[in-house]
């Protein structure tokens, strides 16, 4: 064997099993956790494009146009809600974690105070969604309203203390989905004002 036959075997041998490694199962198992995003019914294109937010409500609505057959204003609303629903609930629970982690009381103050806004925008938006359902469009528009504010005051209480905010995009991004949910449903009430 020539001198450099033997290096050559060896880096052979490693490719293989670094190969074997990286099989078409293995590559499967990885890629696997992360689903591709349903495509974006263009009918909910056309009702998002009615807001203030379009990207925010195509991305909101896509995980749930899926399920509904009917794409109208009433379905899109929908779609929102619960989109803004299960939204708040991942920050609900994102902020609890971070709570448990914070050394500085203003911002463990600040986020405690959130929590309480974070439930009373929940509160806020079923009421909203049962004065949608009873064609009441005032207490509708006013309950998402209140929503908005509980998102930004919660933002509020950082500004006081002036210290930095780590909820505030994540705020920032539940009043638009909640400013969506009122610019869809005002669709279905257009003659009322």
């Amino acid at each position: 064997m020539r001198p450099g036959s033997t290096l050559l075997l060896l880096i052979l041998a490693i490719s293989s099993a670094v190969l074997t490694l990286a099989s078409s199962t293995t590559v499967l198992k990885v890629s696997h956790h992360h689903k591709p995003l349903p495509l974006v019914d263009p009918r909910i294109v056309t009702f998002c494009n009615q807001t203030n937010h379009p990207e925010i409500c195509i991305k909101s609505a896509r995980l749930y146009g899926a399920k509904l057959r009917v794409i109208d204003a009433t379905n899109v609303f929908n779609m929102l809600i619960e989109a803004l629903q299960d939204r708040t609930h991942v920050i609900i629970a994102r902020t609890k974690a971070m709570a448990k982690t914070q050394t500085s009381d203003q911002v463990l103050t600040c986020i405690e105070s959130c929590l309480e806004y974070y439930n009373d925008a929940m509160d806020y938006t079923k009421e909203g969604v049962d004065a949608f359902v009873a064609g009441d469009v005032g207490t509708f528009i006013t309950r998402l309203s209140a929503a908005i504010t509980m998102f930004s005051t919660c933002n509020d209480g950082f500004v006081d203390f002036s210290i930095p905010n780590p909820l505030e995009e994540q705020n920032d991004r539940l009043m638009n989905m909640a400013g969506n949910c009122i610019a869809i449903g005002k669709l279905n009430f257009k003659g009322a004002y």
